[in-house]
């Protein structure tokens, strides 16, 4: 059996419409409500503490905590460069391994 999967955990209650639901349980094209910047004459959507990006609110990331290194950091403080080791899924299918892209196969075998 085929079984269609959502696309979304919830999906706007407007007929037809497959949206994903923000609040009151409707998508922004049929009236979900969005928070803006409270800086003067700015009309973006807030990111954090009630600005925008533009306007100073940031993206927490944590660093490498390695000297002079400014990327990102994945696991134990710090970036792959430096020792992080991320696992990959491999490809189920037989003799292969590829790292998985999508429902348990590699681009090869998908």
């Amino acid at each position: 059996q085929n079984v269609a999967q959502k696309k979304f955990r919830y999906e706007c209650s407007a007929d037809g419409c497959t949206n994903k639901a923000q609040t009151g349980g409707v998508c922004r094209r049929h009236g979900a409500k969005v928070k803006r910047c409270s800086s003067e004459g700015c009309t973006n959507v807030v990111v954090q503490g009630g600005v925008c990006v533009k306007h100073g609110a940031k993206k927490f990331r944590y660093e490498c905590s390695a000297d002079g290194c400014t990327n990102n950091a994945v696991k134990g403080g710090v970036c792959i460069r430096h020792g992080a080791k991320v696992k990959y899924k491999k490809c189920i299918s037989e003799g292969c391994t590829n790292k998985v892209v999508e429902g348990g196969v590699c681009k090869r075998h998908g």
